[in-house]
Order: C-alpha cells, then sequence, then structure tokens
C-alpha cells in the first residue's frame, strides 16, 4: 500500500510537472534553434580589393557553431594592390573546410574565392564572421639612421646626432619618402639590455611619418622578446577604437638600417607627450597648480633619481619601491618644481583615499571611469604583466579637474602570454607578484598588486558591472578586429621577416601561431567570465560522436574538461591553462567485449617536451604527447571482455606555458552498443534509474527534447518500438520498486 501511495504521488509530480511544461514551454536547453540568414561580410584589408558576389545562407546557430540548412556557393572575388601577393597562410575563408573551397585566377589578375556551405556542415561563428583575404607586401617602408659613432656607444643618457631617411615600400603613405636630421639616443629598460635594442629619434622639427601627426619626438621599438612582431602594434592600433581613452599612440612597420647595416623589423611610434595631436591639454604652471600634469606610475629600478621628476607612492604597499614620474612639464625652477610635485602627491593621496573608501569621499570624483574601464579591459585582454600599475602606466590630469584620466595605453611587447616575471604568483601587496602571465587564465589587472583596480572591481558593483558591459560590447568590435590584424599583419609582414629571424635567430611563423593560439584561449577564458549570453556546453554532448550517448565522469576531478567551440566543431577541452603544477581530466567507464574498439580524436598545444596529454585505460598509459599537434584519430582495442576505464589528461608542470596550453578531445565512439552498460529505463544515463528518467520521458514525448537512439532504447519499456506517457509510466514505477515493470 505504502508503495502504491508513493507511485500516485510521484505520478501526481509528473502530472504537474507536465501540465508546467505545457504552459511555460520548453526549457532552455531544449529550445528549438531558429534558422537565419547569415552574411558574409569580408573584412577589408590593406592592399586587397573585395568584391562580394553572393554572401547570404540559411544557418542555424548554437554554442557558437553555424550548421547551414542549405547547400549554397559563397563567393568573393579580389583583387591586389601592386606590390601586393596573395597571402594564403593567414587568410580566412573558412580554413576548417579547405576541402570545400576553391580559389581561380581570373584574366585581370584577380582571385574568386568559392566555398560551397552544404547542408547540415558546420563553421564557427569566430570563422564565419572573421573571413578575410590577406596580402604580404613586397616591400617594407625603410627607415636608415646615419650616425658619426658606432651604434655600440650609443648610451640612454646622451643624445647623438643623426641624419635620417625614410622611403616608402609597397604600403603607400600621404606623407611620403623623408629625408632629414635630428638626434638619437637609447631609451626603455629592461628592453635597453636586450641585443635588439629600441631608441629615441628627435627631429630637428616637426615632420610627419607615415603619417603619424606631425611631431618631433618618435621612437622605434622591437620587440626583441615577441616572434610575432605584432604585440605593440595589434594592441596600439586596437586601442584607438577605445571609447574612453581618448589617445593612444600611433605606429607604423619599418625595416632599420643602422649606419647601412640591416638592424630587423620595428615599429615607428610616436613618443607620448602633452601635445595638440597626442594629449591636448594645457601644461601646468606657477599660476596653476591644478593641472595640465602628464603622469607615469614606475618602480624602483626604472626611476633616474638624479634626472627623474619623482614623488612616491606613500600610500602603496612598498613605499620605497613604488613611484610616479611626472613627465610633463619639466621644469628648471626648483622650488616650482617642489610645489608641483607636493601638489600631485597630495592629489593621489586623495584619489587614493576616495578608493579604498577611507575619506567619505566618492572615487567618482577622482577617477575618470571611462578611461579606467578602457585601460583595465586591455590589460586583461592582454595579460599584460606590466599594466597592472606597476610601470608603463600613463595618465593626466587636466587643470581645475580632479579626474585622473588614464591614456596612451604602451609597452606590450611582453603581454599576450610571453613574460612570467618572478613567477608572476597571485600576492597582494607584491609590487612585481600578479596571476601568472603566460597563463590564458586569471585576471591580471584586477587581481593584481594594484590597491586600485581590485578595489574598483571588488567593493563598486557599478563599476565591476559597467566593466563587464563594456567587454560584452567590445567582444562584438574591438576583440574581432584584433583577431583580423592578426592574420592581416601576419600576411604583411610576411616577406620581409626572413632576415629579421636570420638576424635575431626568431621564428616569426612560429610566434605569430602562440600568439594567436593564446589569444583565442584568453578569450575563451574572459568569455566565461563576463559573456552575457555566454552558454555552458555540455561535456556529454561536445565529446561525444554524432549521435553519441557515453557518459563521461568528471566528479571529483579539481579541474574538469569542459565543452567548447573550435575549429567549426564542439569538443571537451582540458581547463588548466595558466595553472602550473596541476592536471585537468575526465574518465569514462565500459564494458567491453574482446575485439570492440574505443575511438576518439585529440587535438594538443603545449610546451613541447614539459606539458603533455596523457591517455590511460585502467590506469595504464597508452598515449602521451606535447608540443603542437593537429586533430589526431587514436583508437583502443579490448584485448579481453571485461570493464575498461579510460582516462584522458592534461598535466602540466611548474612554470611556463605555449600555445593554448590544453588538449581537445572529440568523437569519443564506442563500436558496442551502449545500452548494454546501462539498465532499461535508465534514460538519462547515470547509472540509475530514477524520477528524472521519467520526467525525461515526458518531455521527449511532448516534443520538448530529442533522445540519442540509446536513449530511446532504454526509454522503451514496454518495447513496442514507440517512446511515450506509457513508458514514462513505467520509468517511473521502476524507479519506485527497483526493477522493471514492463
Amino acid at each position: 500500500m505504502k508503495t502504491l501511495l508513493k507511485l500516485k504521488q510521484l505520478t501526481c509530480i509528473l502530472l504537474s510537472a507536465m501540465f508546467i511544461f505545457m504552459i511555460a514551454g520548453p526549457m532552455a536547453e531544449a529550445e528549438l534553434i531558429t534558422a537565419e540568414t547569415m552574411t558574409l561580410e569580408p573584412i577589408k584589408a590593406d592592399g586587397v580589393t573585395i568584391t562580394p558576389i553572393e554572401m547570404d545562407v540559411l544557418a542555424d546557430i548554437e554554442y557558437g557553431i553555424i550548421t547551414f540548412r542549405e547547400t549554397k556557393l559563397l563567393s568573393i572575388t579580389t583583387s591586389f594592390d601592386e606590390g601586393y601577393n596573395y597571402k594564403s597562410t593567414h587568410s580566412t575563408f573558412f580554413p576548417n573546410n579547405s576541402d570545400r573551397t576553391s580559389i581561380s585566377d581570373n584574366a585581370d589578375g584577380s582571385k574568386t574565392f568559392v566555398f560551397t556551405a552544404v547542408t547540415g556542415e558546420t563553421v564557427t561563428a569566430d570563422d564565419f564572421n572573421s573571413v578575410g583575404i590577406y596580402a604580404s607586401a613586397a616591400q617594407l617602408p625603410k627607415l636608415e639612421i646615419n650616425i658619426g659613432i658606432p651604434f655600440s656607444q650609443v648610451t640612454k643618457e646622451t643624445w647623438v646626432d643623426a641624419e635620417f631617411t625614410l622611403t616608402m615600400g609597397t604600403k603607400k603613405f600621404s606623407s611620403g619618402d623623408y629625408s632629414g636630421t635630428g638626434s638619437i639616443k637609447g631609451r626603455g629598460n629592461t628592453s635597453w639590455d636586450q641585443p635588439k635594442k629600441p631608441y629615441s629619434i628627435k627631429l630637428s622639427e616637426k615632420k610627419s611619418l607615415l603619417d603619424i601627426p606631425k611631431t618631433k619626438k618618435y621612437a622605434i621599438v622591437p620587440g626583441y622578446a615577441d616572434q610575432s612582431l605584432m604585440r605593440n602594434f595589434i594592441t596600439y592600433k586596437a586601442g584607438l577604437m577605445f571609447d574612453g581613452i581618448e589617445y593612444t599612440p600611433k605606429c607604423e612597420f619599418v625595416e632599420v638600417y643602422l649606419n647601412g647595416v640591416y638592424n630587423g623589423i620595428y615599429i615607428l611610434v610616436e613618443r607620448v607627450e602633452i601635445e595638440g595631436s597626442k594629449i591636448d591639454i594645457e601644461e601646468a604652471g606657477p599660476e596653476d597648480l591644478t593641472g595640465g600634469y602628464l603622469i607615469e606610475k614606475d618602480i624602483d629600478g626604472k626611476i633616474d633619481y638624479d634626472a627623474d621628476q619623482w614623488f612616491n607612492c606613500p600610500y602603496w604597499a612598498n613605499q620605497s619601491q613604488d613611484f610616479f614620474v611626472l613627465k610633463t612639464p619639466e621644469s628648471d625652477d626648483s622650488a616650482l618644481l617642489e610645489q608641483m610635485l607636493a601638489y600631485l602627491e597630495a592629489h593621489m593621496q586623495k584619489v587614493h583615499d576616495s578608493i579604498m573608501g577611507t575619506s567619505g569621499e566618492s572615487y567618482t570624483d577622482y577617477v575618470d571611469v571611462d578611461s579606467w574601464i578602457d585601460f583595465i579591459l586591455m590589460q586583461e585582454i592582454t595579460k599584460n604583466i606590466d599594466g597592472n600599475l606597476k610601470t608603463s602606466c600613463y595618465m593626466y590630469k587636466q587643470s581645475g579637474d580632479d579626474h585622473i584620466y588614464m591614456t596612451a595605453i604602451w609597452d606590450f611587447d611582453l603581454a599576450y602570454g610571453i613574460a612570467n616575471w618572478d613567477n608572476a604568483s597571485y600576492q597582494h601587496n607584491d609590487y612585481y607578484d600578479c596571476p601568472n602571465g603566460m597563463g590564458t587564465s586569471d585576471f591580471m589587472a584586477i587581481n593584481s598588486s594594484s590597491p586600485w583596480f581590485d578595489h574598483l572591481y571588488d567593493d563598486y558593483p557599478e563599476f565591476s558591472e559597467a566593466l563587464i558591459a563594456k567587454y560584452n560590447e567590445y567582444r562584438e568590435t574591438l576583440i574581432p578586429a584584433m583577431r583580423a590584424m592578426m592574420n592581416e599583419q601576419a600576411a604583411y609582414l610576411s616577406e620581409n621577416t626572413a632576415r629579421n629571424d636570420n638576424k635575431w635567430g626568431t621564428e616569426f611563423a612560429s610566434g605569430v601561431n602562440t600568439l594567436q593560439n593564446w589569444f583565442d584561449g584568453r578569450i575563451y577564458w574572459l568569455d566565461r567570465q563576463w559573456c552575457d549570453d555566454y552558454e555552458e556546453i555540455d561535456l556529454n554532448y561536445a565529446m561525444n560522436a554524432e549521435n553519441g550517448s557515453l557518459q563521461f565522469q568528471t566528479e571529483g576531478e579539481q579541474y574538469p574538461f569542459v565543452g567548447v567551440s573550435v575549429d567549426g566543431r564542439l569538443a571537451g577541452r582540458s581547463d588548466i591553462s595558466g595553472i602550473n603544477d596541476a592536471e585537468s581530466a575526465v574518465e569514462l567507464t565500459i564494458d567491453m567485449q574482446a575485439g570492440e574498439t574505443l575511438t576518439f580524436e585529440y587535438k594538443v598545444s603545449s610546451e613541447q617536451g614539459f606539458d603533455y596529454f596523457e591517455f590511460y585505460v585502467n590506469g595504464s598509459q597508452t598515449l602521451r604527447e606535447s608540443g603542437s599537434i593537429n586533430w589526431t584519430t587514436y583508437t583502443f582495442t579490448a584485448p579481453t571482455d571485461a570493464s575498461y576505464t579510460f582516462r584522458w589528461s592534461y598535466i602540466k608542470d611548474y612554470s611556463v606555458d605555449s600555445g593554448s596550453d590544453c588538449v581537445w578531445i572529440d568523437n569519443v565512439a564506442y563500436s558496442g552498443d551502449p545500452q548494454s552498460n546501462y539498465e532499461l529505463g535508465d534514460v538519462n544515463m547515470d547509472g540509475n534509474v530514477t524520477a528524472a528518467d521519467a520526467l525525461l520521458v515526458i518531455r521527449y514525448a511532448m516534443g520538448l527534447t530529442d533522445l540519442t537512439e540509446t536513449q530511446l532504447a532504454l526509454a522503451d519499456l514496454n518495447g513496442n518500438g514507440t517512446v511515450n506517457t506509457e513508458d514514462a509510466s513505467l520509468v517511473l514505477r521502476a524507479a519506485l520498486t527497483g526493477g522493471n515493470q514492463a
């Protein structure tokens, strides 16, 4: 009688659930995808003219994967300016589907690219929205610098007279060629100690070089540690898209010759200063100590105590280590300079107290929210180890305005996963420590030693909400543009990088690949933290072969695999990128008969010889890989009838990341009958027959969800070949009685 009563009670619950579903409609995970017309809009690139021909196709989109609903040709025709050559390596016309892409040469020298969208086939939304045809430049602009002494004698302290000659390359600039005089000296701190050195340039008069607005002061920056040569360039170009930061330095690539000797590829960039075309504010003077000022945050070891106009950060954790440098105005009047520094020190104390909530004043009275958000976001996107208010961080204050404005994002050659100073471990109040700089996970600026950024984010919901909203906006504009720039500039430079590689022992192509993989991993991590519409992808759905129903176990794993969109497919991905001394793993247990197989595909992007993908069968390692490995198939054949536990693992050592720092697993398929591993009625295949299985059958009967073939077989308790509410009732009875009642 008690069992019958329970059955009636649960039946009522199920009927109530049915009523709710009928009223409320499908649950979020069961929503049908509505087809929409996807419009291909190719990215415009230097040296390439694109003429769209036919660009629309009907498709569905889910989890960032586009599935075509019709077979259709998508085509674009391109022509190339003189001196530009098509670069297939970096062009993105659905590269993951190259077997369905054709290229034809036309009589007028143009090329037509045709992609066949096949019904049921997929591409990633990122691929679809980043189609671009890119070209290499036969010649880069050439900057020749000649001085009367060997360049080995140039120092950072003394200006040396110089002659400059700038000659246009393939890319044309309205400013044209240039020849003139001026002076040069070394620049930088740690970068000055590297073989490929940076320099400051001062022209005799203001001139526009490579269409950079007229100025006397330029720099040539090598980015020696950056084998892609692009980190600073891409960041500065992206900064021009900011809403909140009004000024970002302009730059262009040049080949540099020093006293007639080739020295490699640099970027020519304008130096940061108060000037009409740069930071357009009036300089402070004796009549007005309130502004304007250009200030740089810096640290001990980078301060010239005899020459720099500096003041301490007495409120910072390390009073003897942290400084602000007054870059502008410079004053020979020691009394006036002392007044300026005293005013700024007192004002920055007010900024600090307002942020920390100790003064009773609002941080909004001192912090320009828009520029600070832009600044923080760029540090987070690039994971810039110098951008956490440690060094090379510029800000300004205007006359009569208490707000501090962030400006001139600068120095990103060690960002994007290159550097990891002092292991960059997370520890507040240690000026040199910050979250792992090389990994794609963890917040950089927000969790850094700076007491400002983390307090603004943690203590003021309106600030963090505004920051997240801005990230979501930039996710649709700025970030795709940065991805496109990586391809465009890699193509643009490619015909001229061999000389640079030979000169400095670098590998441009490898550097580009590492940069792109790291960036994709970083955005994936940030999306999970901040994207309003981020969808967690079911791991079982992602790892199974099509229509597969294997159930993967992650319980007990500190770092389980996660479902992701990659390369036009869904897959499982290890989730410890940037986390040292860690393991990410997922398991599967199957009862197999001798001769049956388990097959899967894997892709690896890791530090060669140190961070490994490992595959185990019943605790025995059968596969171990590292480095860069594209999709590869592996098959295990059961030697005997037995239960087999499979474990996919990515193991990271104590330091250093490379590539995306992960493994992807996809298309896991068992050759036998998966149903044999589950009890009849266990429709959700979790190892138990419960009311949840009955509810799943009801939802299927109502058309609210789909079931795999294996699930349908497990749900058909009466064995009539049809799954309906009668089967749901039998599943429920089995759940209550502990046995099938068919």
